[in-house]
């Protein structure tokens, strides 16, 4: 049996609302987020691009399924992704979350190799200053 005590109740006004709820953007943002950490930026939103003339037949899809997935999924939030879905400026909304949080990632990236770059170049200059017959002084 579902864990959510209100598993069979549905909240009507927002099943047909045409405006993004709180959380149905939160939900965006925790999917949008999800797939830049495992560097899917690029083929998932190649894909919603595909897919952005279809967002309410997907939507539709997914309520299809939502029996054999409610068992095991987090039910409530990809109730809210679905019902998000439903609505037109979704799919635009969670395309640049995605590039948003690909876009840290990428900065998250390049601070490191700078960071590592520094302290290898620090490291080389100093054991090659000793192969060299100078001491490094320390003086940079």
């Amino acid at each position: 049996m579902p864990r959510d005590k209100d598993f069979w109740h549905i909240d009507w006004e927002e099943e047909f609302s045409d405006e993004l709820t709180d959380l149905q953007i939160e939900v965006l943002d925790k999917v949008a987020k999800e797939v830049a950490d495992r560097q899917m930026a690029v083929p998932v939103i190649m894909f919603l691009e595909t897919i952005r003339p279809m967002n309410w037949m997907a939507s539709q899809l997914m309520l299809f399924l939502e029996p054999f997935y409610a068992w095991i999924l987090e039910f409530k939030e990809l109730i809210d992704l679905r019902r998000a879905l439903e609505k037109r400026e979704a799919i635009g909304i969670l395309i640049d979350k995605i590039e948003m949080y690909e876009h840290q990632r990428q900065e998250r990236l390049k601070q490191e190799r700078r960071r590592k770059r520094g302290i290898l170049h620090r490291i080389f200059r100093r054991h090659k200053g000793n192969e060299d017959g100078t001491e490094d002084s320390g003086d940079n």
